[in-house]
């Protein structure tokens, strides 16, 4: 075999090797499930003080939109990050099957209950906003266009986790609601 053969033989063999590769600022395909992600330029992170338990300590809850295509079907989900700056012995991560999440944003209260599967792929962390920590608990819940809509026009916006054992409400951190206007714009659904 000439070498311009054996070259061309890996250079195809090349993309099976990624699972996601970026298409544009935001997109992504995902060559193992055949879909494309649309994900939010920037999340809105939500954070509670944990005095209770050491100084200068947060949770954190951090949600990133995202619209996933599969084929022309399109999925609107919230993608939840949970995360904490306490001490593990102090206060442990939340249980895998303590995922109701609840928004409360202008008076409203969207009541959400976690998806048993992961809708996106895991491997470009960094374009799906999973932060730098060691304890995340990642979890999705499926939503509308509408749904998001009101979430980033609203004005006053909180998030609880009613089946932690610390149900204190998570207020305002990172503000990404303009962020999830933009990503609105280029969502295909209608």
């Amino acid at each position: 075999m000439n070498i311009r053969v054996a070259l061309i033989l890996v250079l195809m063999g090349l993309p099976s090797c990624t699972t996601q590769r970026p298409t544009a600022s935001g997109e992504m395909f995902d060559e193992e499930t055949a879909t494309t992600e649309l994900v939010v330029a920037r999340p809105i992170v939500f954070a509670r003080e944990r005095t209770d338990v050491a100084a200068h300590s947060r949770d954190y809850a951090t949600l990133v939109a995202v619209e996933v295509d599969r084929s022309g079907d399109y999925g609107e989900y919230l993608l939840l990050y949970r995360w904490s700056t306490v001490d593990r012995r102090m206060s442990p991560p939340p249980a895998l099957d303590a995922g109701e999440l609840k928004i409360l944003a202008d008076g409203r209260i969207i009541a959400l209950k976690p998806l048993e599967r992961l809708p996106v792929n895991f491997s470009q962390r960094r374009a799906l906003h999973v932060p730098e920590h060691t304890d995340v608990v990642p979890r999705a819940y499926a939503v509308d266009v509408a749904t998001l809509q009101f979430i980033a026009t609203s004005h006053d916006i909180t998030v609880r986790m009613p089946q932690e054992a610390f149900d204190a409400p998570f207020t305002l951190w990172e503000d990404g609601r303009n962020a999830l206007l933009q990503f609105l714009k280029r969502a295909a659904t209608p």
